[in-house]
């Protein structure tokens, strides 16, 4: 679970220095919460007279100011910022922002209903708790487990209702793991023991002992892994002597025709903004803001201390921000590092000295190419990647925003880090009879250690404006269409519609019924007269198909859809909601929806679901190999020719 890997804040603070992804001063409206900015929230809230001691920061994030005014602004304008932040005071949630022009508190509101996201603090409090409980104690001497140094136990917030002690309080689940004989705690869980907890009072509600199974022994420890070369690896270097084809001007990256911002988010990491491409003497706007929204992970045991882990990682998950440090195993030689920032549990800026990576690399393959009477005619392509790491517990995640030189953006995500296990008293699995085996729910992937199935699921929120902000989205599906000319009896057809309501707009793949999703300028047009506009292409992707009614599944309910688009609104900003903690389900896009408000002519927001159902394999432990998943953001009826005609020679 991930009660128990929660990286201390030293952490950060001990790694190398790197650049910044902004400076000491916000240059933009969109600009990340500088360092002297999180030390005004601190000092407002501390003189507020609203806080305590025991009062705990669970989010702190920029404000952003109205669209249409980040719009209009001009540097040398007057900056106006604020932050919003969620507060954890004695068991109640509080809302407040605070003017960090003016230095002052703006609104302070406890939201009843709702949980704040989990603490560090928390974490911390509810592990020494937990360990000595006396119920507790027994379980594991029990088990022959009696020595505590080398165990570590807690309890996690749950994303939707499992038990009746969750209406009204704050209710943590958790379990207990001997690390003993490894560096980490992942793959050597106490199993059967299973404890629920009231996160405010800090006390035991019940202790939950399902049977004595062996803690796995076998090798976990990855830390160790030789590091050698194969036969035949020769130096491949990466070398800029002139430096980067990129520059940053005051937070602005230019880069071949493209222009962005970018901020790191302490809730949803990367947030890519104001990008725009320099089309002849055209600047023209893309995506006005792209980020993930949401993670939704559910496991596929049914077994109780199982059964009710579905985690909304982004909404649940703050500690110390989503993202975490890159290094030189995750960006290559010529990369620029940039910092970031989250707070403390007390509003305190944490400074993570690596938090992103950018560079360029050659893309290996041609921008385009033909061969003509004994002639290959191409050009070949490089292109600029960001990155970030989302780390929550187990899993880490590479999240990429590549943009290349076509007008794509290619969205990618690659999943790795330590699959979930319980642990099992099977030591081998049972051969196979007549060509069946019953259902499973994991692999056994070492003795005594199954690898749980489950799912994940991404939301990106991207406010696609193309040519401005008033846009539609039309829908061109390939139909079938019966002729009777020559040997042919059938052919396929695009038609194009557009969408008038959000109800048009939820959409899924079905390979039977292809169809491709085009945001469109209601303004402007290409010199042939079609609509300039870009196209969400998925690439391999999953659905969710746990029954609706799942209480699991109503918290992540985006998850059954690949694409929803919504009219554009500046509280909209989670697919699962603001607080996903001990929630109901069904908030966030679905409830948004019920609307079904107007797409058609106005500015509107897509919702791409990423996705992938993970079997596990026994090549994935003890820790798994890099798995990529993507999408694109590429450009249809934009240009008047292929854009990348002119490129070089030279990548």
């Amino acid at each position: 679970m991930r009660i128990f890997k929660c990286c201390p804040y030293t952490l950060f603070l001990a790694l190398p220095l790197a650049l910044s992804a902004q400076s000491k001063v916000a240059q933009h409206p969109l600009d990340g919460l500088t360092t002297d900015e999180y030390w005004k929230v601190h000092d407002v809230l501390q003189k507020s007279g609203h806080i305590t001691e025991k009062t705990l920061v669970s989010s702190l994030l920029l404000h952003e100011p109205a669209k249409d005014k980040v719009l209009a602004w001009k540097e040398g304008d007057p900056l106006a910022r604020e932050a919003d932040v969620i507060l954890l005071d004695d068991g109640k949630t509080v809302e407040a922002r605070v003017d960090l022009t003016g230095d002052k508190l703006e609104a302070w509101n406890v939201i009843p209903g709702v949980q704040a996201p989990v603490t560090g603090s928390e974490f911390g409090a509810m592990g020494e708790v937990v360990k000595h409980d006396p119920r507790v104690l027994a379980a594991l001497k029990l088990r022959g487990i009696t020595d505590l140094s080398t165990v570590n136990c807690g309890a996690g917030p749950l994303s939707f209702l499992v038990f009746p002690e969750q209406d009204g309080q704050r209710i943590g689940w958790g379990e207990c793991t001997d690390i003993h004989g490894a560096y980490h705690s992942w793959g050597r869980t106490v199993e059967g023991i299973h404890v629920l907890a009231n996160l405010t009072t800090k006390k035991i509600l019940k202790v939950v002992d399902t049977g004595v199974v062996p803690v796995p022994t076998g090798p976990t420890s990855f830390e160790d892994a030789d590091s050698v070369a194969r036969p035949g690896t020769t130096p491949i270097v990466m070398m800029q002597p002139l430096g980067p084809g990129y520059k940053i001007t005051k937070g602005e990256v230019s880069w071949q025709n493209w222009h962005f911002r970018f901020r790191l988010d302490p809730r949803v990491g990367p947030v890519v903004n104001m990008v725009r491409y320099q089309d002849g003497a055209r600047m023209r706007s893309v995506l006005y803001e792209g980020s993930l929204s949401e993670m939704y992970v559910p496991y596929m045991d049914p077994e109780e201390g199982w059964n009710s882990r579905a985690f909304l990682d982004a909404g649940e998950f703050l500690l110390g921000g989503l993202i975490k440090p890159v290094g030189p195993d995750d960006c290559p030689e010529n990369a620029e590092y940039f910092a970031g920032y989250a707070p403390s549990d007390h509003s305190v800026p944490i400074r993570k000295a690596q938090a992103a990576c950018m560079f360029e690399r050659v893309a290996g393959g041609p921008a385009w190419r033909h061969f003509e009477n004994n002639w290959i005619n191409g050009r070949p392509s490089r292109e600029l990647v960001l990155r970030t790491a989302a780390v929550v517990g187990n899993y880490d995640y590479l999240m990429d925003w590549i943009f290349q030189q076509d007008g794509t953006i290619r969205v990618v995500v690659g999943a790795t880090g330590i699959v979930e296990t319980k642990s099992v008293k099977e030591t081998s699995v049972e051969p196979m009879h007549d060509g069946m085996s019953k259902p499973s729910y994991g692999t056994l992937v070492a003795p005594n250690t199954v690898a749980v199935n489950h799912d994940h699921f991404f939301s990106y929120r991207l406010d696609l404006d193309v040519d401005g902000t008033n846009n539609s989205f039309m829908i061109d599906r390939m139909v079938a269409q019966p002729i009777k000319k020559n040997t042919r009896t059938s052919i396929w057809a695009v038609e194009s519609s557009m969408a008038h309501t959000e109800k048009d707009g939820i959409l899924d793949i079905d390979l039977r019924k292809p169809s491709m999703w085009n945001f469109v300028s209601t303004s402007e047009h290409g010199k042939l007269g079609h609509p300039t506009g870009y196209e969400i292409m998925p690439g391999a992707t999953a659905v969710s198909f746990v029954s609706p009614d799942d209480p699991a599944q109503k918290v992540g309910a985006f998850s059954a859809h690949q694409l929803w688009v919504t009219p554009y609104k500046p509280e909209e900003l989670y697919a699962a909601g603001l607080y996903v903690t001990n929630s109901k389900g069904l908030e966030g896009l679905p409830a948004w929806t019920k609307a079904n408000r107007s797409i058609e002519n106005t500015d509107i927001v897509a919702w791409y679901t990423l996705g992938f159902h993970h079997a596990v394999r026994v090549e994935d432990w003890p820790v798994m190999p890099t798995m990529w998943h993507d999408f694109l953001i590429r450009p249809v009826n934009f240009f008047d020719e292929n854009p990348a005609m002119t490129l070089p020679h030279k990548p």
